[in-house]
């Protein structure tokens, strides 16, 4: 056990914070770094004499800025300032204390406290996702940041903007060229690790280098495809002195090019001579921040809209061109009229086998097919498509221009025959002859219920294409999933940013093993009493894995049946101070959906208890096409 020592003289002052766990700075560093040598005094020292700290030892030096310049730490607070950051997510560290204390003592920016590092980055994506503009997230070095790279990578898989700022042990403890692991204490080449999951992710040198990467940061998380940036700032680095004449601005993405009216017009042209038309619509649309103006050019356009998993909440359920979700687990009369249409136009979506199937190159076949997306890398997936490489809200506005006073065809034929197959295989009756509640109604049910939320936060498993296929969201309801890293864990972390930055009610829907990942921050909730409506979907399994056991593994259940098990999440809430209730029947779920809204600012858990054997149907097997989609055994179209 050691004691800080605090020293001052009368030209500065400093606070020397000595920890166990890191080495000494083997010479004087600069004013306002780690490295002064002192001494410490221990309690069980002879006659109280002071000896030399150990060499395992290291020095915070937070000089006091009595010469007008202004901190690394002070200006990270004034650079988040400057761009509207209103929250920060983070779990304290001491390699980000600096930062930590200098935003606290500006008193404008709230420093949410979770309690992992993982929940912290998904907290930020969440605000991400919602907002569109960079969610923040903070986390100390080694196995802090480490904790951090599963979030991280989601948001790059998702096109998520959001900024990462790490610590690190101070520079002249890193490695380097020396042939060791490590040579400080918590030193991990996290730069690197993030290289591959991030647009970009650096490391600062000095101080002077921090104002232009922190712009370039906020910048380049908005900037064409949006996606995470990570800055790391060494502990020493966070105390030096910008340069004077640094002041923080407000990020601006670049002004993408306009597009060709010309090419604007002949896809219009090729949209209204078609007999079978359809606009399919993907998470670029959500992530070019185009959804309002989508909207508008989608309605004058007046052909049917299908829609990926993160692109569902682009048209409100009422919105009769909506037809509902694409995929392996998409609504079924969707599928099918995406495989007979003769005419595509893909905005922001990418054309993989979740979305088409495994045989892409056969649904390209037959029909003519326009995409238009702002990465040239996603036009390479089905052969013969028209590919325009484009700014998608750009695209949109060009489409609203070129469009305006122009009549479409209205397909009346073509819509009404998609209803016919609509009604021939509706969502809520593809699980039938269970007992016990059918998730598919239950998503029904808590759509209807859930008006006041701004959003549905779904987590992966099952209950996720249940949602995604029977949930409506409203007028301005978000439906967010994190589907291509697919994390389990990510839905309730993700909707404490999203409730912090709405300040709003949002409703998350997560399963009995995806609640467990990041179940401990029931006390995040708790503290803030932040308004979120947890779902519980307990099927008693891992039910992704047990569905693929039944269908692939002869029905052996280890580790998702034989070896899992779950808690009371009832009780488990009320321990943390968090209205609860359980239902496991059918007609018990209106009166507990009605509990759940009693009150639309508290915070409140409903475990909702299905069958184990449930599994979610359509599906489209692996290796098959669109329109090869698995029914429920026994199960027959609708009359």
């Amino acid at each position: 056990m050691c004691y800080a020592v605090l020293t001052s003289s009368t030209k500065r002052s400093t606070c020397r914070v000595f920890s166990p766990f890191s080495m000494a700075c083997p010479r004087r560093m600069e004013s306002g770094t780690c490295g002064t040598l002192s001494k410490t005094v221990y309690p069980n020292s002879r006659a109280g004499r002071p000896r030399t700290r150990s060499r395992w030892s290291v020095v915070i030096e937070l000089p006091a800025r009595s010469d007008g310049k202004k901190s690394v730490s002070e200006y990270v607070g004034q650079w988040l300032s400057a761009n509207d950051i209103s929250q920060v997510f983070t779990l304290p560290g001491g390699m980000i204390a600096p930062i930590l204390d200098a935003i606290h003592q500006r008193g404008d920016i709230d420093l949410v406290t979770m309690h992992h590092e993982q929940a912290v980055a998904f907290a930020a994506d969440g605000v991400g996702r919602f907002a569109g503009t960079p969610g923040v997230a903070f986390a100390t070095a080694g196995p802090g940041a480490t904790n951090m790279l599963t979030a991280i990578a989601s948001a790059y898989l998702d096109s998520v903007p959001a900024v990462f700022v790490t610590g690190q042990v101070q520079s002249y403890l890193l490695k380097g060229e020396r042939p060791v692991r490590q040579y400080g204490f918590q030193e991990c080449d996290v730069v690197a690790m993030a290289v591959p999951v991030t647009k970009a992710a650096w490391r600062a040198r000095s101080g002077d280098e921090v104002p232009e990467l922190l712009d370039r940061a906020m910048r380049l998380a908005v900037e064409g495809r949006p996606g995470p940036v990570l800055v790391e700032l060494p502990s020493d680095v966070q105390t030096m002195s910008v340069p004077p004449e640094a002041a923080p601005r407000r990020a601006a993405a670049t002004v993408p090019a306009a597009v060709d009216r010309d090419t604007i017009t002949e896809v219009l042209d090729e949209l209204a001579s078609a007999a079978r038309p359809l606009v399919l619509i993907g998470g670029g649309v959500q992530a070019a921040r185009a959804a309002d103006a989508a909207r508008h050019l989608l309605r004058r356009l007046g052909a049917p809209v299908a829609a990926s998993v993160t692109a569902l909440d682009v048209l409100p359920a009422e919105d009769p061109l909506r037809l509902g979700m694409i995929g392996m687990y998409g609504n079924r009369w969707v599928n099918l009229a995406v495989s007979e249409a003769d005419f595509v136009l893909t905005l922001g979506a990418r054309l993989d086998f979740g979305t088409l199937g495994a045989d892409v190159a056969a649904w390209g076949r037959g029909r003519r097919v326009v995409q238009v997306d702002c990465d040239p890398g996603e036009m390479r997936r089905v052969r013969g498509v028209r590919a325009i490489v484009a700014d998608l809200r750009s695209f949109i506005d060009a489409g609203l221009a070129a469009s305006d006073g122009r009549v479409f065809p209205e397909h009346e034929d073509w819509r009404t025959h998609i209803d016919r197959m609509r009604a021939e295989w509706p969502d809520t009756e593809e699980l039938t002859g269970h007992a016990g509640i059918n998730p598919n109604v239950l998503m029904r049910q808590l759509s209807a219920a859930s008006l006041p939320a701004a959003a549905f936060v779904i987590d992966a498993g099952q209950h996720l294409w249940w949602a995604c296929q029977s949930l409506r969201p409203a007028q301005g309801q978000r439906l967010l999933p994190a589907l291509g890293l697919g994390p389990c864990g990510w839905a309730f972390p993700a909707a404490i940013g999203v409730a912090c930055h709405a300040r709003r009610p949002v409703v998350v829907v997560v399963g009995d093993g995806a609640f467990q990942f990041n179940i401990q921050e029931l006390q995040t909730v708790a503290r803030g009493r932040l308004p979120i409506k947890l779902v519980i979907v307990d099927n008693g399994a891992h039910g992704s894995v047990r569905q693929l056991q039944e269908e692939a593994f002869e029905g052996r259940y280890p580790t998702t049946v034989q070896g899992y098990d779950a808690p009371d999440f009832a009780r488990v809430a009320q321990a943390y101070g968090i209205d609860s209730r359980s239902v496991s029947e059918p007609e018990e779920v209106a009166d507990a959906l009605s509990w759940l809204w009693r009150d639309e600012t508290a915070p409140a858990l409903l475990h909702v208890r299905i069958p184990t054997e449930l599994n979610v149907y359509p599906n489209v097997p692996f290796g098959a096409s669109l329109t090869v989609m698995r029914s429920q055994p026994g199960r027959q179209a609708a009359s």
